[in-house]
């Protein structure tokens, strides 16, 4: 995905004018993220349109709550309690799957394992 700025909140007024444009392709969309690690819930609402995928438009919300101190990248999504601790275990990006395509160590030849 291409830099882009980090969105700002909206004002009421510029939410409140978005929606009475019939031209608009905003609309809000109430997106919801787990921390991967306790599942603490960041609830939002954000302006996102049709065009964008849904990746795109959970990054919206990610973008938004990197600024409120998350960790949210390829590891996972981490509130700020557990961002830290995350980023420190190697078994958070195994876990989402991040490394899939390495190979398994063969075990040794002979062993009873």
């Amino acid at each position: 995905m291409e830099n882009q700025p980090t969105p700002q909140p909206l004002t009421p007024e510029v939410v409140s004018a978005i929606l009475r444009d019939p031209d608009s392709p905003l609309y809000p969309s109430r997106i919801c993220v787990f921390c991967d690690e306790c599942g603490t819930e960041f609830v939002g609402e954000f302006m996102v349109s049709e065009e964008q995928t849904s990746t795109e438009r959970l990054e919206v919300a990610r973008a938004h709550m990197r600024t409120q101190g998350w960790q949210c990248d390829r590891a996972g999504d981490y509130c700020p309690e557990h961002k830290r601790a995350a980023a420190d275990e190697p078994s958070a990006c195994i876990a989402h799957g991040i490394g899939d395509d390495l190979d398994l160590l063969p075990t040794a030849e002979g062993s009873d394992q």
